[in-house]
């Protein structure tokens, strides 16, 4: 049976969005992940030692109860990757080997205050309060330094998003007074990726929700998007709730298609728009929507006199209303 579109008045959403997903691959594992992997493999009993940023650490392997780690752990607010767009769908890579073998490797924590703070293993902690596994983490005197060193080369395996990454530069430029171009340079990164990265970070959260995962963006087109978010804000926050709808049904989009459908209602709403407004000269504009006239009148560009004489006109026409008004206080 074809499905209705939910975007009112917009293209048929057959049209505009794929019924397939592909959860992306993994790219080969990072030099840092290999290395750590490698020593790791050698580990006997509970306990190893390992080297992070030229100090040794020695870790000890704990496991927390399924049904603890939510409360037992925590992530390092260091870690960029944001905590709420992990999903299902966002960890389509991790979810099907949790349930059938549980976790596979050891995420990197410290322990402050008497809860575990994640640097290495947050998309395994969210993997395991989705399915119900333990976690198993190896938890060792790590300064902010070390912890943020882990969680880079968590994060070169399976690397953040660039709305992440705007975020992180949003923050990092208040330490350079604004200066993208110092901030580049301090980053090692072109101020051009800089600069769409923060413009992908200036889209709502509930936009970058719809995507099965927020890598799915990239900068280039998150920028291109914003862009048009700016001058439309309310249709794309109306047309990204629709969509989530569909997605929490279990509909599943390509991230072109998302973004197709996106700038499709927004310019069906505009045509909308424009029907539904009439001008008269530069100063006066009529709004018809059912069975309401608005006008809204700019006194600094309409005549002097013609407010006078629409409000002659209306006494006329309808009767002397506002003193009749009056007379009842």
């Amino acid at each position: 049976m074809k499905q209705r579109s939910i975007l009112k008045g917009a293209p048929n959403i057959d049209n505009i969005m794929s019924k397939t997903h592909h959860a992306p691959t993994s790219g080969s594992v990072s030099p840092m992940v290999g290395d750590l992997q490698r020593q790791l493999s050698s580990m006997s009993g509970n306990s190893i030692t390992l080297p992070v940023l030229g100090r040794n650490v020695s870790f000890k392997l704990e496991t927390i109860p399924a049904n603890k780690v939510e409360i037992a752990t925590m992530v390092w607010l260091g870690n960029e990757r944001d905590q709420e767009l992990l999903d299902e769908a966002a960890l389509a890579d991790l979810v099907p080997s949790f349930l059938t073998s549980g976790q596979q490797n050891p995420a990197f924590a410290r322990r402050t205050s008497g809860i575990i703070e994640v640097a290495d293993g947050s998309r395994r902690r969210k993997t395991a309060i989705i399915t119900g596994c333990d976690y198993r983490v190896l938890v060792g005197e790590l300064d902010d330094e070390q912890m943020q060193w882990l969680s880079q080369v968590g994060n070169d395996y399976r690397p953040t998003s660039a709305y992440e990454r705007g975020k992180k530069y949003q923050r990092r430029l208040n330490d350079f007074d604004g200066n993208v171009k110092a901030l580049a340079e301090a980053e090692g990164v072109d101020r051009n990726i800089i600069t769409r990265c923060i413009s992908t970070a200036g889209l709502p959260k509930d936009i970058i929700a719809i995507f099965q995962h927020p890598g799915e963006l990239s900068a280039r087109a998150g920028h291109d998007l914003f862009k048009v978010y700016q001058e439309n804000k309310q249709a794309m926050l109306d047309a990204a709730q629709q969509l989530l709808r569909m997605k929490k049904k279990g509909e599943k989009f390509e991230p072109t298609r998302i973004i197709q459908a996106l700038q499709d209602f927004i310019s069906t709403n505009a045509d909308d728009t424009q029907k539904n407004e009439k001008r008269y000269g530069d100063g006066v504009v009529a709004k018809y929507k059912g069975n309401y006239v608005t006008l809204k009148l700019d006194n600094r560009k309409i005549p002097s006199d013609l407010m006078k004489k629409l409000e002659a006109l209306l006494e006329g026409e309808l009767g002397k209303g506002n003193r009749d008004i009056n007379t009842c206080y």
